[in-house]
């Protein structure tokens, strides 16, 4: 079976509050023997008493929902702290079936795309109220995953990033029943898709390449046959032919989007006699960089290297590399957006952050940036 990690980031609400407005409320529900340690068992009925407010009024503090006073806000958050009141989600997800919980589902937690996604998704769903659940399945698919998860945790939707065919992507899809977002490609006839224009990433790196002087440019294929896989194939040899440069079969290897298979693959595009190349990730291009350097080569002079997605990957390797920025920072957070807002059309809530459940979205890249991996071709 192949092997699983789940990574949890819970929601928690935190505050710096001003000066106990009631010290004698609290004073009254310690413990004489805890040496004025709070009681663990506070529940929300103690906390609305020693705050001078209705339960309601706490429950909508604590959950970050409705509308309260600041000054309120403030004096029951810090009670409650000073009492050492915890929620209880599983009993309110039990009452209520919402969790607000929201599962993440990717490919890969070591690719810096989803690395990053996962961090502005993380960021946003905590800004919402929610609580983020990460989890990937290495070798595995993404309804596998979400089967697993939805059988222990309650869950309100789904964020999928999935190297899962199209068909089976949509079986998943269908069998779970949940809101969700698909992210990093777009699955034809399905409206909730967000997307970087890989395509376009593709074409600005290589014709960085072809200013430089270079004209056998090689490309580091990821997964062709798939979304991503031929957006970035297509876009390198639409820059090809727009330079007048054919794109010989010699010319394309595939690696995917898994280091391991790089050395491989950079030795055919070495076969080949190319004098740069572009690489489908980040992670495969300085995967390429490193079996250039043990075979010898050096890059830039040598062979030339160019990528796509700024991370700081890009920047701690040698030579530093160069890069077309992507916009995966946005593509997280527009996803819990995009998924909360169907959420809150489904259960109804006191506030909604967002009610544009959206069409297919395809993000624009960002600019290259020009580093010490990319230098003229060799005479």
């Amino acid at each position: 079976m192949p092997r699983r990690a789940e990574v949890t980031c819970r929601f928690v609400a935190t505050g710096e509050p001003d000066t106990l407005k009631r010290p004698e409320r609290i004073s009254s529900l310690k413990d004489p023997e805890s040496n004025g340690r709070s009681r663990s068992t506070a529940t929300l009925r103690d906390v609305a008493a020693a705050a001078g407010v209705n339960v309601s009024t706490v429950s909508r503090v604590i959950h970050n929902k409705g509308r309260v006073g600041q000054e309120t806000r403030t004096r029951v958050l810090e009670i409650a702290k000073t009492l050492g009141y915890q929620a209880n989600p599983v009993a309110r997800a039990l009452k209520t079936a919402q969790s607000s919980t929201i599962l993440m589902v990717v490919p890969q937690i070591e690719n810096p795309i989803f690395a990053s996604a996962i961090i502005s998704a993380e960021i946003e769903a905590r800004r919402s109220g929610y609580a983020l659940l990460v989890a990937y399945d290495q070798g595995g698919s993404a309804g596998e995953v979400i089967d697993d998860i939805s059988r222990s945790s309650l869950v309100e939707g789904v964020i999928i990033a999935s190297f899962d065919d199209d068909d089976q992507l949509r079986q998943t899809l269908a069998a779970m029943d949940k809101p969700h977002v698909v992210i990093n490609r777009v699955l034809p006839g399905e409206t909730h898709c967000i997307a970087i224009d890989t395509r376009q990433a593709s074409q600005i790196g290589v014709r960085h390449l072809t200013a430089l002087g270079h004209r056998r440019i090689g490309h580091l294929a990821g997964r062709l046959g798939r979304f991503n896989g031929e957006m970035r194939r297509e876009g390198w040899a639409l820059a090809l032919e727009e330079a007048g440069i054919q794109a010989a079969p010699s010319l394309l290897a595939e690696a995917g989007y898994y280091p391991e298979r790089v050395p491989e693959a950079v030795d055919a595009l070495l076969e080949a006699k190319v004098t740069a190349i572009h690489a489908a990730t980040l992670l495969t291009g300085v995967a390429a960089i490193a079996r250039l350097h043990a075979l010898g080569k050096h890059v830039p002079n040598d062979v030339s290297i160019v990528t796509m997605h700024d991370d700081l990957l890009a920047r701690v390797v040698y030579p530093q590399v160069t890069t077309v920025q992507l916009p995966t920072e946005e593509m997280g957070e527009l996803a819990v957006r995009r998924l909360v807002a169907q959420i809150e059309q489904s259960h109804p809530r006191e506030t909604a952050p967002d009610k544009d459940t959206g069409d297919v979205l395809l993000l624009p890249p960002g600019p290259l940036i020009s580093r010490g991996s990319t230098a003229p071709a060799p005479l």
